[in-house]
């Protein structure tokens, strides 16, 4: 990636991509394989503070995908060659026990988009790099590079769609890249994610297609995308996933700080958010960004620490609690809320205790009629046309616990 792909459009626009080790660290765990040759993962999240370069990210895994080796070819004795295909100067010797690869077959990308008549930051820097003679790229023979599509030299395409168009051609996909999920938050969209995602599923298991959502912490409540992944994160390291999708690569990367008045904490946890990214960022612009009076705070933890907040209609948050000099805890789990009762009846003074409840636990009445039966069945329907049958599924487990047992 970094001998023929360069930055898009913006400040660095045409320069060299240079990756850290945290950068290559993802690539390299999105192309996990096991003993047999099979990748450990099928969907990957990346999410990152704002200005972390995730749209560059998921552009050169788009390119790397369309003409590059990304199939596993067998496992190298040693002494194998790789050049590039075009003449353009690039080789690569394998070492012994080293993966070898292969360009995929017929490549469709798909760069989901999510407002019509836009194609998105990722679609623009794949389009500079095979257009741009700043980009290696734009000299390979045979690419028919459009605007809204773009034909690969051996066939396959590169192809920006929006809610509406997502549906078309559906089935080819061998990857697709969902940029800003957390703001996959209306009804057209969260379709448009189900359908797309789904349609991986029908290209044969020899294509190895897969996806990756790159996002900033998602604004509570709001029943994004990204909000649903992380729930599934969740799910799958709670050991609560006994079947379904669990091949999941979770890169989730943020910043704590208790006390948003305590500059140099707030200095650390930014550094801690943005990790390797800080290298061409300048800290104290982002700590006076995040000062802004003219900024929510809590919009500030999500786009500036990319941590998670409580839900716009919160009373309080526990942090700000705490910075106010009272007791404030958020109890995420069942298990910790007695203790964190217990705390809060000790403080001197006032004390907020924050519960998560489970959105899709149910409050079952003493007595059900005919006319509750109905609503619910209404409201299940609306869930499963909205592209939830999998959230059906969730309610469904949430609730087994409410059913009367003999």
């Amino acid at each position: 990636m970094e001998y023929f792909v360069v930055h898009g459009p913006g400040d660095v626009q045409g320069m060299p991509v240079k990756h850290s080790d945290e950068y290559i660290g993802f690539v390299v765990d999105c192309y996990g394989l096991d003993d047999d040759g099979r990748r450990f993962y099928d969907s990957a999240f990346f999410s990152r503070p704002k200005g972390c370069d995730k749209s560059g990210l998921g552009a050169r895994l788009a390119l790397f995908e369309a003409l590059g080796p990304a199939r596993f070819d067998g496992w190298a004795e040693g002494g194998e060659v790789y050049r590039d295909p075009w003449g353009l100067g690039f080789e690569y010797v394998y070492e012994a026990g080293e993966p070898m690869g292969r360009p995929v077959s017929v490549p469709y990308i798909r760069i989901m988009a999510t407002e019509e008549g836009q194609t998105g930051n990722v679609f623009d820097t794949v389009h500079f790099n095979l257009t741009d003679e700043a980009s290696l790229l734009s000299s390979v023979p045979g690419l028919d590079v459009g605007i809204t599509r773009i034909n690969l030299p051996d066939g396959g395409e590169i192809t920006p769609s929006t809610a509406s168009s997502s549906s078309k051609d559906g089935g080819k996909e061998t990857f697709v890249v969902f940029d800003e999920t957390h703001l996959y938050s209306t009804p057209e969209l969260r379709r448009m994610y189900a359908t797309v995602t789904r349609n991986l599923r029908k290209r044969k298991r020899l294509a190895e297609p897969w996806y990756l959502e790159t996002t900033t912490m998602f604004a509570p409540g709001q029943d994004s995308v990204a909000e649903r992944t992380y729930e599934e994160a969740e799910a799958i390291r709670d050991g609560r996933k006994k079947r379904g999708r669990a091949r999941l690569m979770y890169d989730h990367r943020w910043g704590e700080c208790p006390n948003l008045k305590d500059e140099d904490a707030l200095r650390d946890a930014l550094i801690d958010a943005y990790g390797d990214a800080m290298e061409w960022l300048d800290l104290e612009s982002l700590v006076d960004d995040f000062y802004d009076t003219r900024n929510d705070s809590a919009d500030g933890r999500r786009y500036f620490l990319n941590s998670r907040t409580v839900a716009s209609n919160a009373w309080m948050d526990p942090v700000v609690a705490r910075a106010c000099g009272a007791f404030g805890v958020r109890v995420e789990k069942p298990r910790h809320l007695a203790g964190a009762l217990r705390d809060a009846f000790k403080h001197k003074g006032p004390a907020l205790v924050d519960i998560v409840t489970d959105p899709n636990a149910l409050s079952i009445p003493p007595k059900i009629s005919a006319e509750m039966v109905t609503g619910f069945a209404l409201s299940a329907s609306k869930i499963v046309l909205d592209g939830g049958v999998g959230r059906m599924l969730q309610m469904a487990r949430s609730n087994l616990r409410n059913v009367p047992r003999p």
